[in-house]
């Protein structure tokens, strides 16, 4: 280990990226104002993976596959499926190598700030439709057709959720990293499952240094979008044995996930969405029994700067100061962005609850049994639900008898929609809250009686309220 933190000679950065030659990430007890537990002697601390030398967990598996690679001089191009950390890390490393390409296989739903951050490292995006509930083996899926270009010569794929030198990074090294930190002295291991690499690694490692560790696995609510991790339907088509390992699981969804990292970047700790998820996950598993004289370690993936917008986009404004002489401002903003300040008008906007019982004319349980039973669902008279999301979001899960038009395509043609619904109330949903205020904006300025519901389908999903989803993700439906 080199203390002194200092890289030399031709193999400089290769040493620096190395984690048997580079500093270990910090271990760091999170504030007394983050743990409702620490009167209890609930020690509860954060693995700092976001102070990695390329700043997320990814990087140890992405130097592991590759040092592993046995043909790697005969190798030009890197082709993996992945718009984030993974493909990042393989990128950089890869080069270091020798490996001039790299090629991303990323959804065509992903965000400009991803895929410019992708063009700045020099990686090459290819877009691809991804169907609803990817299945790497599904010829459509980004997975699958990455493994397909794998195979060309001079080509290689390293395949994160099936190669076992994914998990074996974590094992090797952060799980010993974390066994040494906490001096042995751990009781509770929480983390994020995506890959599940990490869960694999570090919980088989701790599991043999003491059986009695707990690991805890999060994974996220239906239609909640988090990045990095995966619902408990979309978790079968892993290939890791992580249900061997995890001792119990915790759901938790958007919000919830951005909120905590937002507090956690708040108190001295910049880690980003993944990582308010796994600490909201393993204080929602501490809350279940009454834990006293434990320590606990959870994983902070990486930082939040990918996701500003995405911040901004789940939760209210109340959870960030105002802009003073905001008029002064250099730059003005675009016609949407006008709309945006000009949005959450709180005498418009309506909770998932209120909505539902204005919008149907049964109740909660009722509606649920027609939807698992594919029966028709009637809506009231005069009502429409209107659902600006993509075509792909709504396709994914959405509430019965709603209509879908995305939020540019309604906006773009408001007057012919108002003069449709000029009868009726107009109750409008999408992910969370802010497209659809903008809709239901442009359609009171046409004199349409209109509401914004609240939350969007996160909530309406947190909330368990009924939706449709394809067959290939009924095992999601409660």
């Amino acid at each position: 280990m080199n203390n002194l933190n200092v890289y030399e000679g031709e193999n400089s950065v290769l040493d620096f990226l190395n984690p048997e030659k580079g500093m270990i990430p910090p271990l760091v007890e999170i504030p007394d104002a983050l743990n409702p537990y620490r009167k209890d002697g609930v020690r509860i601390y954060a693995k700092l993976m976001n102070m990695t030398p390329l700043g997320n967990v990814k990087s140890f598996p992405a130097v592991n596959m590759l040092h592993n690679l046995k043909d790697q001089k005969d190798v030009h191009t890197i082709v993996e499926n992945s718009s984030g950390n993974t493909v990042f890390s393989l990128a950089v490393v890869g080069r270091l190598l020798g490996i001039s390409n790299t090629k991303a296989f990323v959804s065509h739903e992903v965000s400009s700030g991803k895929l410019q951050l992708l063009r700045v490292l020099g990686i090459q995006p290819i877009i691809n439709e991804e169907p609803i509930c990817p299945d790497p083996e599904d010829k459509e899926s980004g997975i699958y057709k990455a493994k397909i270009k794998g195979k060309q010569k001079g080509w290689f794929n390293p395949g994160q959720y099936d190669n076992k030198f994914n998990p074996q990074s974590h094992y090797k090294w952060t799980g010993p990293q974390i066994w040494e930190q906490t001096h042995g002295d751990i009781d509770v291991f929480c983390t994020g499952l995506g890959t599940t690499g990490t869960m694999v690694g570090i919980g088989s490692y701790l599991k043999e240094k003491n059986p009695r560790i707990k690991n805890i696995g999060v994974v996220r609510q239906p239609n909640n979008p988090v990045p990095g991790v995966r619902t408990s339907n979309l978790l079968t088509q892993i290939a890791f044995n992580w249900q061997g390992i995890v001792d119990a699981t915790e759901e938790v969804g958007t919000v919830d996930s951005f909120k905590f990292s937002l507090e956690l970047c708040r108190h001295g700790l910049l880690v980003g969405p993944s990582s308010g998820f796994a600490l909201n996950g393993l204080l929602q598993y501490l809350a279940k029994a009454k834990h006293k004289n434990i320590r606990c370690v959870f994983i902070c993936a990486d930082s939040p700067l990918p996701y500003l917008n995405e911040y901004f986009e789940y939760l209210d404004e109340t959870a960030f100061p105002t802009i003073e002489n905001a008029n002064l401002l250099i730059n003005k903003p675009n016609d949407t962005h006008q709309r945006v300040e000009k949005t959450n008008h709180l005498d418009w906007g309506i909770a998932v609850e209120d909505a539902f019982s204005k919008i149907y004319k049964e109740p909660k349980d009722r509606i649920w049994q027609l939807v698992k039973q594919n029966n028709e669902v009637h809506s009231t008279d005069k009502i429409v639900l209107l659902d600006v999301r993509t075509p792909e979001e709504y396709l994914d899960a959405h509430a019965p008898n709603s209509i879908n038009i995305d939020h540019i395509t309604a906006l773009s043609k408001i007057k012919h929609l108002s003069e449709s619904y000029k009868e009726k109330e107009v109750y409008v949903i999408c992910r969370s809250g802010k497209r659809s205020d903008l809709v239901t904006t442009a359609l009171r300025e046409e004199g349409i009686t209109a509401y914004n519901i609240n939350g969007g389908m996160i909530e309406w999903s947190q909330k368990n309220y009924p939706r449709w989803r394809p067959e290939i993700c009924n095992t999601s439906l409660k």
